[in-house]
């Protein structure tokens, strides 16, 4: 079926749901929308939208939205399609499908962008989501929340330590130029796939392994890799967006309960991470083996792929060198307020 038509198959029997309602006891109209996400069953995504849900009922802002989470109302294509024009109204999107309209977050992906777990949240916290605030908005979107994925990481049938294991492979990366060229920079043949089309390649053979965080690739890659790398070389992240003329036409109450409802970007970090270390935990249990790099092997990644940065951020051009400048910033306010030893 042509995208258009899928596009109206999937969207249109739902307008209806946006037509006005009653108003509250104070006159003001209720603010209807559709929300649309990719979140599986019981995970952490999950009880992010069950936790909305609940505090948005008791903020008792007259919102009223109608939920489709496991991926109904299409791919991230589709659902960044229906937000931008206002069919859907509210969406969970990873970095991948949002760069595709805001490519400056390719910037993000860059391979070794970030030192350390904690460098990386405080970069998010206090430089990155004002600028991308203001970047969204410029392309219809309001953001109102990260949303955490995780590191990451490199899968095979071999073990992969440092950059040289991985010569001629063929290796699955997303589309995106931070993916392919971190494929391209440490030897390997790179194919761009989307998730659709990813385990029927590693069964065909078309691909030998990949990149991927640790929970995807435990629920749908890990029957095809004996060997999980911890390159930790990327961070990959997410997040809540809506529709701008949307939200900026709600009142201040229902604006003020919409981005409160989602809670900080640290609740979802905690079980995140605690997932991802039990996954680990689990398939190293069965027989996986997870290599965890020393020191001087990850210094061979490192040393291989940072000078991607300024080629990509070059390819990206609008504001890329803008958002990798305020990166840089935010690493050197993170070493000043580091104790020195």
């Amino acid at each position: 079926m042509h995208r258009r038509q899928l596009l109206t198959a999937g969207l249109a029997a739902g307008l209806a749901g946006l037509a006005p309602g009653t108003a509250s006891a104070s006159g003001e109209p209720p603010l209807r929308g559709r929300v649309s996400a990719n979140a599986a069953p019981k995970s952490p995504w999950d009880n992010q939208w069950v936790r909305f849900k609940q505090r948005l009922g008791a903020a008792e802002a007259n919102v009223d939205l109608t939920y489709f989470l496991r991926g109904e109302l299409g791919n991230e294509e589709i659902m960044m399609h229906a937000i931008r024009r206002n069919r859907v109204q509210i969406g969970g999107i990873t970095l991948q499908g949002l760069s595709s309209v805001v490519p400056e977050l390719t910037v993000l992906m860059l391979p070794y962008l970030f030192d350390s777990q904690e460098e990386l949240d405080f970069i998010y916290e206090e430089h990155l989501t004002e600028p991308f605030r203001a970047l969204f908005r410029r392309n219809g979107l309001e953001l109102l929340q990260w949303a955490e994925v995780g590191w990451t990481n490199l899968y095979a049938n071999r073990a992969i330590r440092v950059p040289a294991d991985a010569a001629g492979l063929k290796l699955r990366g997303s589309p995106n130029p931070a993916a392919q060229g971190f494929l391209s920079v440490i030897g390997a043949d790179p194919v761009p796939l989307g998730v659709a089309d990813l385990v029927p390649a590693l069964q065909t053979g078309l691909v030998q392994g990949g990149l991927s965080g640790v929970v995807f690739h435990f629920f749908i890659t890990r029957s095809y890799a004996s060997d999980f790398t911890l390159t930790e070389h990327a961070y990959d992240t997410g997040a809540v967006v809506a529709n701008a003329d949307w939200f900026a036409g709600a009142s201040a109450k229902q604006r003020d309960a919409l981005r409160a409802s989602f809670g900080t970007a640290a609740e979802t970090r905690v079980e995140v991470r605690k997932l991802a270390a039990g996954l680990l935990a689990t398939m190293e249990k069965q027989g996986i083996k997870v290599h965890r790099l020393t020191p001087e092997e990850r210094q061979a990644w490192v040393d291989i792929s940072r000078p991607l940065h300024e080629n990509i951020i070059a390819r990206i051009g609008g504001d890329a060198r803008a958002i990798y400048d305020t990166v840089m910033a935010g690493k050197a306010a993170f070493r000043a307020l580091r104790p020195t030893n």
